[in-house]
């Protein structure tokens, strides 16, 4: 079967179709990343709000202090046992490596099947 000849309206009119088709994807696209960047914002902001509480149940009356105050009780307990911290800190990164891998070949081994 002979292929058709195009006439150059014929391929203007493609070349402006396939132009609108990708301004439509450039804007998909970035709607995507819009939509990325919010979900790591809300992710960010959930992590915040959850450490936040987590150190304010382990101070007696947290409302009384200020900022400031908070900030340097947080500095020095650092500075004071910052090996430990970080030692402890390598180690559960360590630990959530590992797990990570193990679901990783636990999905791989159940998408195998």
């Amino acid at each position: 079967m002979a292929k058709k000849i195009q006439t150059k309206e014929e391929l203007a009119a493609n070349i402006e179709k396939a132009k609108i088709e990708i301004s439509q994807g450039e804007h998909l696209v970035n709607q995507m990343r819009r939509g990325l960047s919010k979900a790591e914002r809300n992710l960010r902001t959930n992590r915040l709000i959850q450490r936040g509480a987590l150190l304010e149940s382990m101070i007696k009356e947290p409302e009384t202090l200020t900022n400031e105050q908070i900030k340097k009780m947080l500095q020095t307990a650092f500075r004071s046992a910052q090996a430990t911290v970080r030692e402890m800190a390598d180690a559960f990164r360590a630990e959530n490596a590992a797990s990570a891998a193990r679901q990783k070949s636990v999905n791989q081994a159940g998408n195998a099947n």
